[in-house]
């Protein structure tokens, strides 16, 4: 470690003795160093709180306030507690110098004093004081660092979820269209079968009295010329078609908005199998009519985690998933992705277990222990930036979590996620164990 040149430092005397004020004050300047004398405890206060010092030389004995009772009052005070205290006494029982101790001195001398002795422990304490400044100086920096890092950690995964959202744009724009198509057809269909009803309640609005009889007869045989019933059940198949199209669609735009979310840092209780779902909502132009997905939900209480960032692990996962079944040279017809949920125990905790399999080309031996390292991809250039799995790794790390690809499974991939089950109660959270 390089350490700045010594600046010249402060160095408080305190002591009744004028006498020894002189002869300290004299040896230490000609040290170098720059001295203030104090002739009592109050005084030594007010001067040290006006200009902290470097390092303090405290004589125990002295009337009305003594060194101990000093030592305490700046060890209780904020912005003097780390200025180191060598006490200065002719008092020399163990008693003493444990008491000096005890109350926050660093060091203890005993007069009569030698001047390289107090010269050597005032150099030492000097440079410790000085490293503990450079430490401390360092740590804010480093925690400036994290500080930085988190921020740019957190840049990433929303990028890299933004990117994934502008790939899957055509694929939700055309997952939209289709039940908008329902909305629109089915109104078109439905304003010309309501055109039919209101001729036939119009010509019941014109019944006469009189005639009712026959104008009923004229009625039913209009109700017959157009097929009426057929009318009232179309009428019925339309308002369901429309009333799927318009929850599809809703349905499509949760999903969308919940996976756009910016809570990246914000915990909350969330269903975890609503997140599930809403990714596989975002992803399905992707695999529909070519994979099936399996799903086998345990029963999950909502846990405490940030449901943003378990998105990303999902998306990632399953977008990988069925690149992988894409990727094989045939496609068979029963290609699924699984999705199995459970509360498991591991050494004793509660977690959560989610695995996501797949009937794709699996991920080769060789490579298994890579496949969370930042910027590793075995995707052609181009397709893969390798940071994908190393952002699901990361997210689930920040949980208490672990992620694992499944070694020995006999086809395709399953990824096993853990995370520590943390659950919210009466606002507060807390372990399920209790």
């Amino acid at each position: 470690m390089n350490h700045p040149p010594q600046r010249q430092a402060s160095i408080l005397i305190v002591d009744d003795k004028p006498a020894n004020l002189d002869v300290l004050s004299e040896m230490l300047r000609r040290c170098g160093h720059k001295v203030r004398p104090a002739t009592s405890g109050k005084l030594a206060l007010k001067t040290a709180r006006k200009q902290p010092p470097d390092l303090i030389l405290l004589d125990i004995r002295m009337p009305r306030m003594d060194g101990y009772e000093v030592c305490r009052v700046l060890k209780a005070d904020p912005d003097l507690k780390n200025i180191p205290v060598i006490f200065i006494s002719a008092l020399s029982q163990p008693f003493d110098k444990v008491t000096a101790f005890a109350c926050g001195g660093v060091d203890y001398i005993s007069k009569p004093f030698q001047v390289g002795e107090v010269v050597a422990r005032v150099e030492t304490h000097l440079k410790v004081r000085r490293y503990q400044e450079e430490l401390e100086e360092q740590n804010e920096q480093l925690q400036r660092t994290l500080a930085d890092l988190k921020a740019a950690q957190a840049r990433i995964v929303q990028s890299e979820k933004m990117a994934s959202l502008g790939v899957l744009t055509a694929g939700i724009a055309h997952e939209i269209n289709n039940p908008v198509n329902f909305i629109t057809s089915g109104i078109a269909g439905l304003r010309g079968l309501l055109d039919d009803v209101m001729r036939v309640l119009d010509r019941y609005s014109k019944l006469d009295g009189a005639n009712a009889t026959a104008g009923l007869k004229e009625i039913e045989r209009f109700k017959e010329e157009i097929r009426f019933d057929e009318v009232l059940n179309g009428l019925f198949e339309l308002l369901d078609n429309i009333n799927t199209g318009s929850q599809r669609t809703a349905e499509i735009v949760r999903g969308l908005r919940t996976f756009a979310r910016l809570d990246e840092d914000e915990e909350k209780a969330a269903d975890i199998h609503r997140n599930i779902d809403s990714t596989l909502i975002m992803l399905r132009n992707e695999y529909k009519d070519l994979i099936s997905v399996k799903k086998d939900y345990g029963e999950l209480p909502p846990i405490v985690c940030c449901p943003g960032k378990l998105d990303q692990v999902f998306m990632n996962i399953f977008a990988n998933a069925i690149e992988a079944i894409k990727s094989k040279q045939k496609l068979e017809p029963t290609e699924e992705i699984m999705v199995k949920t459970a509360v498991i125990q591991r050494d004793g905790d509660p977690f959560v277990e989610i695995d996501i399999g797949d009937t794709g080309t699996g991920v080769p031996p060789e490579i298994q222990d890579r496949i969370f390292e930042p910027f590793f991809t075995s995707k052609d250039v181009g397709k893969g930036n390798g940071l994908g799995l190393s952002i699901c790794l990361g997210i689930v790390k920040s949980h208490g979590g672990s992620i694992e690809v499944d070694r020995n499974h006999p086809s395709g991939s399953v990824f096993r996620i853990y995370l520590p089950l943390r659950v919210k109660r009466t606002g507060n959270e807390s372990d399920p164990r209790g």
